[in-house]
């Protein structure tokens, strides 16, 4: 976990309203974080980002609550404390729109975060993006808003399209893909996390052909729109993603399905 403590200023947020009392604030956020990480040591956990939601720095967001809004239906890949679900319901969408897909159960651990249990109707899926369940695979062709945050970058180059697909499979014409991971500025590259796995970090050209690849593969076609920021503008606190070496960069997409 991250040596610095980003929490230690940490004051009730109009984004998260709860009931937890401003002086307990703290030390339930920590709990909270503390069993996170035994469920997996993400780095995302130790760093605290389930209390920065990343929907709503989307360039598409205000796009986002407008369509959910009118009736679209909403999936979050990748779903983790359902921090992003949440945010969007404080914007004025209601749960009921929204879906969240996660390989291992972090939404129990949300809703004790968020104090929420009943009356946040989302529906959660515990399955594998790569080999998704039967319960998943009911949603194909019937999603309109896809969100996909730190989820790709973790595979290599042909994974990573498999996953694309995956998503392929959920939307229909119209639909959005929205998300980030993380990216470089100096040209794809294969990084190696052990001796059996590598992970993949994209460049913009990468990106944009891994989605032509998709598209012709599938008989679809998709625009994207994506850019690469530092992690300050993005919010992240700058010390803590130091141990990421080189022209590390946050990925930022939008990718609209045509066809």
């Amino acid at each position: 976990m991250s040596s610095s403590d980003p929490w230690k200023e940490v004051a009730p947020s109009k984004d998260f309203p709860c009931k937890i009392p401003s002086a307990d604030v703290l030390q339930h956020i920590h709990e909270v974080r503390d069993k996170a990480w035994d469920i997996r040591p993400y780095p995302c956990t130790g760093l605290g980002t389930f209390l920065q939601p990343t929907i709503s720095k989307s360039p598409a967001y205000s796009t986002i609550i407008s369509r959910l809004q009118s009736g679209d239906s909403f999936l979050d890949v990748g779903c983790y404390l359902s921090q992003d679900l949440k945010k969007l319901v404080f914007d004025g969408v209601s749960s009921d729109r929204l879906h969240g897909v996660d390989i291992v159960n972090h939404w129990d651990l949300g809703y004790e975060f968020f104090q929420d249990k009943k009356k946040f109707e989302a529906r959660f899926i515990d399955t594998d993006i790569l080999n998704p369940n039967e319960e998943l695979r009911a949603l194909v062709g019937k999603i309109d808003i896809i969100s996909v945050t730190h989820v790709l970058h973790q595979w290599d180059w042909k994974t990573q399209i498999v996953a694309a697909k995956q998503l392929n499979a959920l939307s229909k014409s119209g639909t959005l893909v929205v998300g980030l991971q993380i990216g470089t500025s100096e040209g794809a590259k294969k990084i190696k996390e052990d001796d059996t796995q590598w992970e993949m970090q994209q460049d913009l050209e990468s990106w944009a052909e891994m989605w032509k690849i998709v598209g012709e593969e599938t008989g679809t076609k998709w625009k994207s729109d994506a850019q690469l920021k530092t992690f300050a503008e993005l919010g992240f606190v700058t010390e803590d993603t130091d141990y990421l070496t080189g022209k590390v960069r946050v990925l930022q997409f939008v990718i609209t399905r045509n066809r």
